[in-house]
């Protein structure tokens, strides 16, 4: 028999008491397809892939030392996508859900809080909802590892919560505490947090490839590299004083599921923080140099699993395990800034290539990911791969588009042909 509630990852133990309106921690997944929404056939399959997805069908709900998550079977509600992407997710409004479906005149979108699921989850759900909306349409879709096939029983894994599995297979491990640097942010007035804007670009996926191949190097590592040498450049400009320079490090979220065993669609992600001194050399092939040995270290077995049991140790600590949760929803946030936001300059996630099943594949024609807003690193880049193309969506909360203007021009410059389809919103 199923419990009818669940302990919050060890992820989403700090998720659940730092959200706000600027702090939103929602991200998005999205496809285009090629035709027009029918929000009353979207609304149907949602209800329907909702008994596959037991876990998602959950609420918050407060415990006198943590958060945790209980069932419940509260109508779900489908919302027109007429605001800013990524917005703080409201239990009144979603009727207790922890993400959002949204849908536009030929988009469906799903925003998910991070203490819900991480982007592979988000991922697989949307896929599966729009493999049931396409179902209910008369259009046959296949199953693969990117959806779920609802007409089976439920594979009971997605559920588990794979940090505490592996820390409690890992006892003996002595991880190594290493210290973090805070480094350079951006400057520029932040709007108010009813505005987020998304500047979307387009590139051929094989013209990157063969251009971070050039370099040795993988995509996302090559696109951590630009990142990094424009933050160099824009700090540069903003501090004049040499002397008062600093580092300057990318938030880069690691797919465990690549690198251990693990089935759950629950959060399975670990943080890295690849960056560059600011007396680096300024040259991409120096910078890329340091970033693809910093993550290939870091995303050694080994290390992932020496990080995944000091956060389950952080986590049962005996302080931290009497300290009650009103105590903790006013100190969590001081320790997420200074050991989380205060260590990078912006956020790069790289979902992947989206391999869809046949049929999906002929229904959708894009693939969008968009990262939630941050006040203090104030700029992020969300990246997928879809058939062909790569697409990048660079999230900000300052009006100035600089850190894009400046990445997408180096580009250009290399000789890729980028398209830019959208501004702000």
């Amino acid at each position: 028999m199923r419990k009818s509630w669940f302990k919050l990852d060890n992820a989403a133990k700090i998720f659940s008491h730092v959200d706000s309106d600027y702090i939103t921690t929602v991200f998005r997944m999205s496809h285009v397809l090629n035709q027009t929404i029918d929000p009353e056939v979207l609304k149907r399959a949602l209800d329907e892939v909702m008994d596959y997805f037991y876990y998602f069908k959950v609420k918050l709900k407060k415990g006198l030392f943590w958060y945790y998550l209980e069932d419940q079977d509260a109508p779900l509600k489908l919302f027109k996508d007429e605001g800013p992407p990524c917005r703080r997710i409201i239990s009144n409004d979603t009727n207790g859900y922890l993400f959002r479906v949204l849908y536009t005149e030929n988009t469906i979108s799903c925003e998910f809080h991070h203490l819900l699921s991480d982007g592979t989850g988000c991922l697989t759900f949307l896929n599966t909802l729009v493999t049931k909306y396409a179902e209910l349409l008369g259009i046959p879709v296949d199953f693969n590892e990117m959806n779920r096939d609802y007409h089976q029983p439920v594979n009971e894994a997605e559920a588990v919560d794979s940090y505490r599995q592996i820390a409690k297979h890992h006892p003996h491990v002595k991880p190594k505490i290493e210290k973090e640097q805070r480094v350079f942010h951006i400057k520029g007035h932040i709007v108010s947090s009813d505005r987020y804007f998304v500047t979307t670009a387009t590139l051929p996926l094989a013209d990157l490839y063969q251009l971070a191949k050039s370099y040795d190097t993988k995509v996302t590592e090559f696109l951590a590299a630009l990142y990094l040498q424009t933050f160099l450049e824009i700090q540069d400009e903003q501090v004049k004083v040499k002397r008062r320079h600093k580092p300057v490090a990318l938030q880069l979220p690691i797919n465990l599921r690549r690198r251990l065993p693990s089935e759950s669609l629950r959060n399975f992600t670990l943080y890295i923080t690849p960056g560059v001194k600011p007396t680096t050399n300024r040259d991409l092939k120096s910078i890329i140099e340091e970033v693809r040995t910093y993550i290939r270290k870091r995303t050694k077995q080994d290390h992932l699993i020496e990080m995944i049991v000091q956060n389950y140790k952080t986590e049962s600590s005996p302080f931290l395990r009497i300290l009650p949760r009103i105590l903790k929803d006013l100190t969590m946030p001081i320790f997420y800034k200074a050991i989380g936001v205060d260590l990078f300059s912006g956020a790069l996630s790289n979902i992947g290539n989206v391999d869809l099943p046949k049929g999906l594949t002929e229904l959708v024609k894009e693939v969008h990911f968009v990262l939630g807003p941050c006040p203090i690193s104030k700029s992020n880049l969300a990246v997928t791969g879809y058939q062909d193309t790569l697409t990048l969506n660079f999230g900000r909360v300052i009006k100035d588009a600089k850190v894009e203007r400046k990445f997408l021009r180096k580009l250009v410059e290399m000789g890729i042909d980028v398209t830019v389809k959208q501004g702000g919103r």
